[in-house]
């Protein structure tokens, strides 16, 4: 049997998609080095922070999961 064929994707989406990955891991080294340096006073906002952070990516990727099953109807 021959294999269904799979949908094209551009070369610009996927080009798209590795710079933005890249742009987000410089990110991500850059806040940790600046959170690093930041005083231990501090300590208590950037845990509210990171709390914030993880709570948003958790809902973000619960949307995306659920997003083809019917949920914007």
């Amino acid at each position: 049997m021959a294999e269904p064929s799979k949908p094209a994707v551009s070369k610009a989406k996927t080009s798209l998609g590795q710079a933005g990955l890249i742009v987000l891991l410089i990110l991500a080294i850059g806040t940790g080095i600046w959170l690093n340096r930041t005083a231990w006073r501090h300590r208590r906002l950037m845990w509210q922070m990171q709390a914030a952070v993880i709570a948003g990516g958790v809902g973000f990727v619960a949307g995306r999961l659920t997003a083809g099953k019917g949920s914007d109807d």
